[in-house]
């Protein structure tokens, strides 16, 4: 089943969106997929569709725990990928998810943590820690992987006003779930 996206896509993106396997299963899959996702980046780019926060992920060092003080797009630059030849990089097509569908997350998992979160503008260390045990619990019962899920409420703090250092409180707590 196909997540829905969450940003609004132009007649042509979404004819490029059907064309890309992001839970690819060969190699050929993969490789028939970097064309599409290269054009759908460069114009969600173009026309500055993909929100702001979602960016920053990708290009904030701040945003990259355990990332020694890079970027996830200073990794690429750092291991010869660079400017646009990130965008059809196989690598990359994990961010293309994040920016088109948002976290990777069960939608009640989603909603619960935002409407927790909706009560100030944005969240504070305090705020977060009181979030982690619902987040915990959904890693629980959603019998969630802890180490995807924790990068997955960690871009989803970040979407509810976490700075980067708060959202990285509750990845640590969510990463010590044992299932």
């Amino acid at each position: 089943m196909m997540r829905v996206p969450d940003l609004e896509l132009t007649k042509q993106e979404q004819v490029l969106l059907e064309k890309i396997q992001f839970d690819w299963t060969d190699h050929d899959q993969l490789r028939s997929s970097l064309a599409p996702m290269a054009a759908l980046s460069e114009s969600l780019l173009q026309r500055a569709a993909i929100p702001e926060v979602r960016l920053r992920y990708f290009i904030d060092p701040e945003c990259n725990p355990g990332g020694r003080g890079k970027s996830r797009q200073a990794m690429f630059e750092r291991n010869g990928t660079g400017g646009n030849d990130i965008l059809d990089h196989p690598h990359f097509l994990q961010y293309l998810e994040y920016f088109v569908f948002g976290p990777k997350l069960p939608s009640a998992a989603i909603s619960e943590f935002k409407e927790m979160a909706a009560c100030s503008g944005y969240l504070t260390a305090g705020d977060v820690n009181d979030l982690a045990p619902g987040a915990r619990a959904a890693v629980r019962s959603g019998r969630l992987n802890p180490a995807e899920a924790a990068d997955e409420f960690f871009k989803l703090a970040i979407e509810c006003g976490a700075v980067p250092s708060s959202a990285e409180m509750i990845r640590n707590s969510i990463r010590q779930v044992r299932l």
